[in-house]
């Protein structure tokens, strides 16, 4: 993995590789012990209780790419909107089988150890183009988040933009979108905080978002 200081300069090739690994384990049927095995040992995955992004020692946070997309119910939301408050940023598929419903639960959970007077902005961008509320609502039936959210959904022209202003990878070749599985904490003033790859580490993540609240 590599690291470079801003968020339109920043690339995470070993995400990248470990999200294409995982397909490709899934289109082999790659299930065995032995072949898993195998598979981590060539290509080693950062610790998941670390960030993935920190601003350089000294340095301010990077501003967060901007962004306007209609959310569930068609309700036109930007990062811009959102200043004055801390922002979780998650890129998910509400159609997805695999690592999104886990993240939502993850992120419900996060929520849950929250004061109601601290809960942050969630804000899910679509990694799927032309995804439905119908598939929204599908989706959020099984998580209980906080009221407030946004899910943010748009076609490939409007999607992509966004994907490559954060960095995500998405191939959407396969029949479960292929796609990294992040979070990002961006503070009050709309700058990225910090980072982190699923499953996230609930208590980091906790202490991430009392540092970026404090950036008011």
């Amino acid at each position: 993995m590599t690291e470079t200081g801003g968020a339109a300069g920043r690339s995470w090739p070993r995400r990248h590789a470990v999200a294409l690994l995982s397909a490709a384990a899934l289109a082999l049927g790659v299930l065995g012990t032995v072949g898993i095995t195998q598979l981590v040992r060539s290509h080693p995955t950062p610790a998941p209780a670390q960030a993935q992004y920190l601003p350089p020692i000294g340095r301010q946070p990077t501003p967060a790419a901007p962004f306007v997309l209609k959310d569930q119910a068609g309700q036109a939301v930007s990062l811009a909107s959102l200043r004055g408050r801390t922002v979780l940023l998650a890129f998910l598929d509400p159609l997805c089988k695999n690592v999104c419903p886990i993240m939502g639960q993850e992120l419900a959970a996060l929520e849950q150890g929250l004061p109601p007077d601290k809960t942050p902005a969630l804000v899910i961008i679509s990694v799927a183009p032309d995804r439905t509320p119908a598939d929204v609502s599908h989706f959020v039936a099984k998580v209980t988040w906080r009221p407030g959210w946004h899910w943010l959904l748009g076609s490939q022209a409007q999607l992509a933009p966004v994907w490559a202003a954060y960095h995500v990878f998405v191939d959407g070749s396969a029949a479960d979108v292929v796609h990294d599985a992040v979070l990002l904490i961006i503070d009050p003033k709309g700058r990225i905080s910090t980072e982190y790859n699923a499953p996230l580490p609930l208590t980091e993540v906790n202490t991430s978002l009392k540092a970026a609240d404090a950036a008011r």
